[in-house]
């Protein structure tokens, strides 16, 4: 039989949030899932989309910040805040007062400028009247609002209402070594920044130049560029000139063999995506599912919304370098028009044909 609207949108949340612990579960999370999986993890966009989505799972959302208070170093703020840059406001609000929260913790050299740069996206001064709650049910209906003498501070900063946040469990130290987790391997030899960033560019590809790497990896150009210059006069990377450009790249079995200590063969090295557009994408489909099946738009309007959603998303997923099917072509009676547009998400999302078929 053919779900409906909130039946499919209680699938894809279901099968994101389980998507998200499973990456937070490589990287020393506590949770339930498996962590199985043959891509680099890049933990800056997912944070962000993690912290947007666990609205709808507290108990992830207390993970990441038990993560962040033992892990945060491994982040980088510059990518981040290039992140933040295109994120809507509800998104930069809950991330500032994430990290608002880490570093009342202790880490205030690291995020006091990062939380301040989310303060000036979200210019909105607090008052009791105007604050949210944090998080909702999966259905979309808000928690309860905390009394004011039981509220964090932190987050109220952004206009948040949650209970304080209190008796976090120790989150585990993220195990480098891990497949997934070359890139955090990678900043604890080069550090965060565009050196590491770099290196794992050339790693998953056969070359590539500054302003292309830049791109992908959500850095300013010039930065990539002067990496990449120090990197070749020290010969771990090399440079070859097409045209008027330059191409670097590097040895990639030597570099295997050397991170690895022979233990990566071709077929278990882990695969490079761009997550920073794959995120963007999932989280626009996120939106549009969920303002068209908790709304009540009539049947040309969602129509519509749906078909603005789906050219963002395959643009996203162009970027991306990825392959994915073809959009439902526009003029479609509205039924069947829906009915492919949210099987095209679902499909996205990982879902079963059988679960994302309405």
């Amino acid at each position: 039989m053919p779900m409906q609207l909130k039946e499919f949108r209680e699938a894809l949340l279901n099968h994101l949030l389980n998507f998200l612990w499973r990456q937070w579960s490589a990287l020393g999370v506590l949770g339930d899932a498996d962590a199985e999986d043959e891509w680099i993890i890049d933990p800056e966009p997912l944070l962000v989309f993690s912290l947007e989505m666990a609205r709808y799972e507290p108990r992830l959302f207390d993970e990441i910040l038990a993560w962040l208070e033992v892990n945060g170093r491994w982040l980088d703020t510059a990518r981040l805040r290039s992140i933040l840059q295109n994120q809507d406001e509800n998104t930069v609000r809950v991330v500032g007062a994430a990290l608002q929260h880490t570093l009342s913790q202790g880490d205030e050299r690291k995020w006091r400028n990062l939380a301040r740069f989310c303060g000036s996206l979200y210019k909105k001064q607090p008052n009791a009247d105007s604050l949210e709650p944090l998080f909702r049910e999966k259905s979309g209906k808000p928690h309860p609002l905390a009394l004011p003498n039981t509220m964090d501070p932190n987050f109220s900063l952004f206009c948040i209402n949650r209970l304080k946040v209190k008796n976090l469990k120790k989150s585990k130290e993220v195990p480098v070594d891990a497949r997934t987790n070359l890139r955090f391997l990678l900043r604890a030899m080069f550090s965060t920044g565009a050196k590491s960033e770099s290196i794992l560019y050339l790693l998953t590809h056969e070359g590539g130049r500054p302003r292309d790497i830049a791109e992908s990896v959500g850095l300013f150009w010039l930065g990539i560029q002067q990496a990449l210059l120090d990197l070749s006069r020290s010969r771990l990377v090399l440079a070859k000139t097409k045209g008027r450009k330059i191409e670097y790249w590097l040895f990639q079995s030597k570099w295997w063999e050397f991170l690895s200590a022979g233990s990566y063969e071709d077929s278990t090295r882990p695969k490079w995506l761009n997550w920073i557009a794959i995120f963007s994408a999932l989280s626009s489909a996120w939106k549009s599912v969920d303002e068209i099946a908790t709304g009540t738009q009539s049947d040309y309007m969602k129509t519509s919304r749906l078909q603005d959603s789906l050219e963002i998303v395959a643009q996203e997923f162009a970027r991306g370098g990825h392959d994915i099917s073809k959009l439902p072509r526009p003029g479609l009676p509205p039924d069947l028009h829906q009915k492919m547009a949210l099987r095209f998400l679902g499909g996205i999302a990982g879902m079963k044909e059988e679960t994302a078929s309405v």
